[in-house]
């Protein structure tokens, strides 16, 4: 990787891989009947996520509450409540913490100036997107009627 590569992968928002693990899991559990038991293998299979690091992301999901584990042949992973009932920022937060923006709220670096210049922006985008993540729910992602970004910029186009 070369150094213009590696300043812009650098200076990127990203999500983690852990985020995206934990979003992916919750979303194959939610694909499947309420209740439905999926052993790790499975779940790593279609997800095409590393079984060593879902295994972890499933035990942080399950302490937050948001799936539950059964040992042994029978046993598996599960959602613990109804996939309308869990939403992105849940599954987020389980793996990651609160979304935190702001410098000062994260407490890495305390603003030392009374007002920042840039709080109010970033802490205006720390709220939208937290009740973005927060309204959308694991069963609206599953939903096969929901239309997906491609099919809506398609539609739209049509009707130019």
């Amino acid at each position: 990787m070369d150094i213009v590569d590696h300043l812009w992968y650098k200076s990127r928002m990203k999500l983690s891989s852990q985020a995206d693990y934990a979003v992916r899991a919750v979303y194959e559990l939610a694909r499947h009947d309420p209740g439905s038991m999926l052993h790790t293998d499975e779940i790593a299979a279609a997800q095409h996520v590393p079984k060593a690091r879902l295994i972890k992301v499933v035990q942080e999901l399950a302490r937050a509450g948001l799936v539950r584990t059964v040992r042994g042949r029978q046993g598996g992973v599960a959602l613990a409540k109804p996939a309308g009932g869990i939403s992105v920022r849940d599954v987020y937060e389980a793996v990651e913490g609160p979304i935190l923006l702001c410098r000062c709220r994260q407490r890495a670096e305390p603003c030392d100036v009374p007002s920042c210049d840039t709080h109010a922006f970033w802490q205006g985008i720390e709220t939208l997107l937290n009740e973005e993540l927060e309204t959308v729910t694991f069963a609206d992602l599953t939903d096969k009627r929901r239309s997906t970004p491609a099919a809506d910029t398609r539609s739209h186009a049509a009707r130019r």
